[in-house]
């Protein structure tokens, strides 16, 4: 069995998220003086910080949206309602939503693998219907048997037990299915710890691992998987 992470690995996150972010300040131009840059700097530190409390289950999917809007806000010293801002996060996800697109070397990929017979999984930190959601916009949601998300489960990776709920539900040995996801810690490390193969998918340098398979591009788990 062969699971993968979503985002960053067979979506392009970075990209939906960027673009999303400055569509939405370009909306409201009368509020922000940021750049570009800043823009993009500021809403990561927000999403990172308060994804993180939702992970941690210290705040629900939605307090954790309602929470990054109100905080950037007051960035600006603007005080906004909790109604006010789930409206301003509706508006900004639906611009990001609009950017959600899969690296362009992944649907090749996932038709091979699935060619060839091997049974492909999603395990994923974040809710649900939205990473089902994502599978679905960008077209690969049939070449997964399984989708695993720590909403659903309750604990997030690099907990191995969502890696071992994994393998149970797709009646696999643990030690028989191989995770691909784009964080070192998180992804190969945390699915190593648990008894499966981590491979670390590494786009951005050519940092390797002593214990881990590493790979630069979807297009290496051929070789891999032949």
């Amino acid at each position: 069995m062969i699971f993968f992470d979503i985002d960053g690995t067979l979506l392009d996150y970075d990209y939906a998220e960027r673009e999303g972010i400055l569509d939405f300040f370009r909306t409201n131009p009368y509020l922000f003086s940021f750049t570009d840059q800043q823009a993009i700097e500021v809403w990561k530190q927000l999403s990172s910080e308060y994804f993180e409390k939702f992970l941690a289950n210290e705040l629900s999917f939605q307090e954790q949206k309602r929470a990054r809007m109100i905080e950037l806000f007051k960035k600006v010293e603007i005080k906004i309602t909790n109604e006010e801002a789930d409206d301003k996060f509706e508006s900004y996800l639906s611009l990001y939503k609009k950017n959600w697109k899969a690296y362009a070397d992944v649907i090749e990929v996932l038709d091979k693998l699935k060619e060839q017979g091997y049974p492909l999984g999603v395990i994923s930190n974040g809710d649900y219907q939205q990473q089902v959601e994502k599978l679905q916009r960008m077209g690969v949601d049939k070449y997964f048997n399984i989708v695993i998300t720590s909403s659903e489960v309750g604990t997030a990776k690099p907990n191995k037990s969502i890696f071992i709920e994994a393998s149970k539900r797709a009646n696999s040995p643990i030690e028989n299915c191989y995770y691909v996801g784009d964080r070192l810690d998180t992804d190969a490390l945390g699915s190593k710890m648990s008894g499966m193969i981590g491979i670390w998918l590494n786009r951005v340098d050519k940092q390797q691992h002593p214990v881990i398979i590493v790979i630069s591009s979807f297009q290496e788990l051929l070789k891999l998987f032949r």
